[in-house]
């Protein structure tokens, strides 16, 4: 489907025109709509903010308690406040540099900032990213609900069986969750999962003190590994790949709006990660899994709560990964450019064949510190910090004229503009540290799995 096959609007604004208001659209073209141009979004700041926090406190959050053993306790929540602090203010670079440009999807402004090479540099590192949450997910689903299962049946021996239970569950409650293409149809089951969170940790609250005495958790400055908890620390609070969707799919689309909402979903996202990564690491200390939930008894009836609610939390969450990385490889293969979106076939096509990918890995492999380490290390360095801090030097540093390539947009009839879509000299300092510190992460990773 063609973008100029839909009725034009020339009106854009930081809510919807009144022309677009009152137009009489499907539901199909708003859904097309609002993953391309401002204008067309429904959600408000905490709904929009409520997607953003399903999408970063994912599995990243059961790593957490382990990062603070690899980076020691002081060092991990230092590290935790200082990539906490960066998430914010990179989601507000983003699209303080989109607005600027006139540029509202990822992969687009990159290649802004570094030519094709960085589109499709942008791209591939997103893939990871994305792929690698939803691996994460069917990894994390896999260590759960087979437990629950043997608990409850242990006589059938399929249902313990990890790859039975991963698959089913996938075919059956996530794979519908994926088949729209706008990430704001979730919003609903988003605030339903986030909601879930309190629940999760509270079961880690009731029963973490009867295991702590069992276990030493000295507060260490540093710990034995202090680049696996940058890296899982970065993986954990990752977000700006989903930045532009949910920013499209909000109503107030101003600047002021949407720096309430990164402000809004970071420190939530950072309240709920630490708070479990604080319980964890006191209650297992040196002994705490890679995997918070593997540290407990199988047969804690309440830890068991936990287990199913954090369950049932990520089957919602698996979009939220999924969609970022099904825009990304469409991109890659020219189904999604300027003028034009993927047709329904390559849409449901690309759907089903990467779905059964992810879903084929997820449930295969095991080893969730190593999906930990390696994603947040090599493609949450280059998406969360390395191309936020490059795309905003390069709209607002750069000399002003554009080239006409270079302003290559999905609005090509009118711009979206805000009179505070403007650098300050905060965020200048603070782009430099973005690239900085995602390019010193992404060396040491590499550097290290090289050595190993």
């Amino acid at each position: 489907m063609t973008i100029s096959s839909i009725p034009p609007f020339h009106s854009y604004g930081a809510l919807a025109s009144p022309q677009a208001e009152s137009e009489i659209i499907s539901d199909e073209e708003r859904d097309i709509l609002q993953t391309v141009r401002p204008g067309y979004g429904t959600g408000s700041i905490f709904s929009t903010s409520f997607n953003i926090v399903n999408a970063t406190v994912g599995s990243g959050i059961l790593g957490v308690p382990y990062a603070l053993h690899c980076g020691g306790f002081i060092g991990g929540m230092a590290i935790s406040v200082f990539v906490g602090f960066l998430t914010a203010v990179s989601l507000m670079m983003m699209i303080r540099a989109g607005i600027r440009s006139n540029i509202f999807k990822f992969a687009q402004l990159s290649e802004r900032a570094l030519g094709r090479p960085g589109f499709h540099l942008l791209n591939l590192f997103v893939f990871i990213q994305a792929s690698g949450s939803c691996i994460s997910y069917f990894i994390i689903i896999g260590d759960t609900i087979p437990v629950l299962l043997g608990q409850l049946w242990p006589e059938n021996a399929l249902l313990a069986n990890r790859q039975f239970v991963i698959v089913v569950l996938s075919l059956l409650l996530i794979f519908p969750l994926n088949l729209a293409r706008s990430i704001g149809s979730l919003a609903k089951v988003s605030v339903f999962s986030v909601l879930l969170l309190p629940i999760i940790i509270l079961t880690i609250i009731v029963r973490a003190p009867v295991y702590a005495p069992q276990h030493h958790a000295p507060v260490t400055i540093f710990g034995p590994s202090v680049l696996d908890a940058l890296g899982i620390q970065a993986f954990a609070f990752a977000c700006s790949h989903v930045a532009f969707n949910n920013y499209l799919s909000q109503k107030n689309q101003t600047v002021v709006a949407w720096t309430w909402t990164s402000v809004i979903s970071t420190f939530s996202s950072w309240t709920a990660t630490m708070m479990f990564g604080v319980l964890g690491y006191f209650a297992f200390g040196q002994d705490v899994q890679q995997n918070l939930f593997n540290s407990f008894p199988a047969d804690d009836l309440i830890i068991n709560i936990g287990r199913f609610l954090l369950a049932v939390s990520l089957i919602f969450t698996v979009p939220m990964g999924f969609y970022p990385a099904r825009e990304a490889l469409q991109k890659s293969l020219g189904n999604d450019t300027p003028d034009r979106q993927p047709t329904k076939v390559q849409h449901y096509t690309v759907t089903v064949a990467l779905f059964i990918g992810m879903l084929y890995i997820g449930a295969t492999v095991q080893s969730l510190g190593k999906v930990y380490a390696f994603v947040g290390g090599l493609a949450s360095s280059f998406i969360a910090y390395i191309i936020p801090g490059i795309t905003y030097l390069s709209i607002f540093k750069r000399a002003p004229q554009l080239t006409a390539q270079s302003e290559t947009s999905y609005l090509n009839q009118d711009e979206f503009k805000d009179e505070n879509a403007v650098p300050t000299w905060w965020m200048d300092i603070t782009a430099v540290v973005l690239v900085v510190f995602g390019v010193g992460i992404m060396v040491l990773t590499v550097g290290k799995a090289i050595w190993m």
